[in-house]
């Protein structure tokens, strides 16, 4: 990405802040992508196909390993209150990902009978670590935007995936397959988690030190809607993302689903790398000001983002099956069209995610279960659809990506009818 693309954002402290974010999930976004034409041809279809199904379920649960205890830490109105919020996702973190194991024990063997993949039932064991480490490292990330220090966020995100790409390609030369594609993966996380407790100053180190137990079950009951409603809700967004690339696996195979996966990681880069980075701003940001504020910064940032957006992913949509068999080779071209199907929805999520900490901000966390589960509802019925019609892969695609294209729209006109509504109460009750 030009950095020059910069001139679309809003001016001032938001483009500052999402410039160090931004550079360093760029920095190591970069490496992964520049590492993938290699990763292509070390690995087969087959491979992807069993990796996309585990880092899916990454994808799904790792986001709620904190209990999302962390979207409460910059909010915090002090230090003490912020140190019990991350102990309580530690601890979360720890509870989860011992009942994930328990759950791999009990049905690993049924998943992979299911999806049709025999070696997945090992591979399930293999994404355990990778979910406890997502799970750590989420309050660290979260204690540093709080303490302000973006370039640490950006530095961690360098570190994550440029040990990710170099973990993978090592592993990918020895010959192990969809097990050194999880096994790097792994690294990634690893290291992340490592740099940001190896960060953490001495005075951080006294306040988490000295919280104690009564104040972190305190304020863990206190903030309990973010495991309850916000917690469910992110799972059933991200069962809506990551999904698929189990159904696909599951209905046409994982040759079939490693093209997806590919599709879905190369556009989704550029939704993790800015948009991802400017949610974090976002909420940093609209935390700080007035609902009045907030919404004028939603509205600079939103058309503005809807530019960016079809500038990054036009070349795809023009050539993508070209492209893909120049990159990643021929045996990858039908992952270019399923590309070229996924624009408009990879579109709309990155104009919808840098505003999607608005309903935390508002405390409104029942309206996103709300869309969350009429998320869940509709990907139901598009598979319905897609099974009904006997479609094949890319038209199966395609039908995928309008109907979620057209379910992150209607969320992001509900996000802001709802804090325009907001905002209207606040200037009427001045």
């Amino acid at each position: 990405m030009s950095w020059s693309l910069l001139k679309y954002l809003p001016r001032g402290r938001f483009t500052r802040r999402l410039a160090w974010l931004a550079g360093g999930m760029f920095l190591g976004q970069f490496l992964l992508v520049a590492t993938m034409p290699l990763l292509t041809r070390l690995y087969s279809l087959e491979a992807f196909g069993l990796f996309g199904v585990v880092a899916a379920l990454v994808g799904i649960f790792g986001a709620v390993m904190a209990g999302r205890y962390e979207f409460a830490i910059p909010l915090a109105d002090r230090d003490e209150d912020a140190a019990a919020l991350a102990i309580a996702g530690t601890v979360m973190t720890c509870v989860l990902t011992a009942l994930a194991a328990l759950l791999v024990w009990a049905f690993g063997d049924r998943l992979a009978s299911a999806t049709g993949m025999p070696p997945l039932a090992s591979l399930l064991w293999l994404f355990l670590p990778s979910l406890f480490l997502t799970g750590i490292g989420q309050p660290l990330e979260y204690w540093s935007i709080r303490r302000n220090t973006m370039r640490l966020n950006g530095a961690t995100r360098v570190a994550q995936y440029g040990g990710q790409a170099v973990g993978q390609v090592a592993l990918g030369v020895a010959g192990t397959g969809a097990v050194g594609l999880t096994l790097g993966y792994g690294l990634g996380c690893f290291i992340r988690a490592a740099l940001f407790i190896a960060k953490l100053t001495p005075a951080d180190r006294e306040i988490l030190a000295r919280t104690r137990f009564t104040r972190v079950r305190e304020i863990a009951w206190s903030m309990r809607r973010y495991p309850l409603l916000t917690t469910t809700s992110n799972v059933v967004m991200s069962l809506t993302q990551f999904l698929p690339t189990i159904l696909f696996a599951t209905f046409f195979g994982p040759a079939v689903a490693g093209g997806f996966d590919l599709a879905q990681r190369i556009l989704a880069a550029p939704v993790r790398l800015v948009g991802g980075a400017a949610s974090q701003v976002f909420l940093a940001e609209a935390s700080q000001r007035s609902v009045v504020e907030a919404l004028r910064l939603f509205s600079k940032t939103v058309p503005r983002f809807l530019l960016l957006g079809m500038l990054v992913m036009a070349p795809i949509l023009v050539a993508g099956p070209s492209l893909f068999a120049i990159a990643f080779g021929e045996p990858w071209r039908e992952a270019g069209t399923f590309a070229q199907a996924l624009v408009v929805l990879q579109l709309a999520r990155f104009v919808q995610m840098p505003t999607s900490q608005s309903f935390n901000i508002l405390g409104r966390q029942d309206l996103e279960l709300r869309m969350a589960l009429l998320g869940a509802i509709s990907l139901a019925a598009t598979f319905g659809l897609i099974i009904f019609l006997d479609s094949a892969p890319a038209n199966a695609v395609l039908i995928y990506s309008i109907a979620s294209c057209v379910g992150q729209v209607v969320l992001l006109h509900l996000t802001w009818q709802t804090i325009r509504k907001a905002a209207h109460t606040e200037l009427a009750d001045k």
